[in-house]
């Protein structure tokens, strides 16, 4: 019944009032969607950083109990990864936009920026994510192989492990950008375009 009568509201209505009333529906459904990415994003952090939190402090205490110089240096190492990638997240906070702005094309603007920067980070992690690990693994490597090279197969898993973990992060993050991200800066550039258009 309310149906049929929406129908026929629609139907008598004139174009100019069916493109107010797509663009009203389409600040809702974005503004539901930037939601949702909001919290998704806000659980990956955290997820991130408390993994970084554990990662310092137990290269701190293996830094501390470790005799080989060697093997000290490459927790300390792991230690400032650690701290650098946690300032890598904290760093896109400072994009986000506040849901009080001027007004409502400033606020969409100041989305399409932020969801930018974060496509950005997730598309380089190869950068900060993967290729700062691999000459630390490989001083790890030569640390632990005068001391344990009869463990030439625990070695060997570790580096795999490493490197199956890294591919396995970079295909994740290239995902998320291609089924998060991108939707979403089309949705945004769609109705700011419409937005001007007025």
């Amino acid at each position: 019944m309310i149906e049929d009568e929406f129908i026929k509201i629609w139907q008598s209505s004139n174009n100019q009032e069916r493109i107010k009333f797509e663009k009203s529906k389409l600040m809702i459904e974005l503004q539901s969607s930037l939601g949702r990415l909001d919290r998704w994003w806000h659980y990956m952090e955290l997820v991130e950083v408390t993994l970084a939190v554990i990662g310092i402090l137990l290269s701190g205490f293996l830094a501390y109990i470790i005799p080989v110089i060697l093997l000290k240096v490459v927790m300390i190492l792991i230690a400032i990864l650690a701290i650098y990638l946690t300032s890598k997240y904290q760093g896109i906070k400072k994009y986000k936009p506040n849901d009080l702005e001027e007004n409502y094309l400033e606020y969409l603007k100041k989305n399409r920026k932020y969801l930018e920067v974060q496509k950005n980070f997730l598309k380089t992690y190869i950068n900060w994510g993967i290729l700062p690990i691999y000459p630390i693994m490989l001083l790890f490597v030569i640390g632990i192989w005068s001391k344990v090279s009869a463990y030439f197969i625990l070695i060997i898993f570790i580096n795999v492990a490493a490197i199956i973990i890294g591919g396995y992060g970079y295909f994740l993050n290239q995902k998320r950008v291609k089924k998060k991200i991108n939707p979403r800066l089309k949705k945004i550039n769609t109705l700011i375009k419409l937005i001007e258009e007025d």
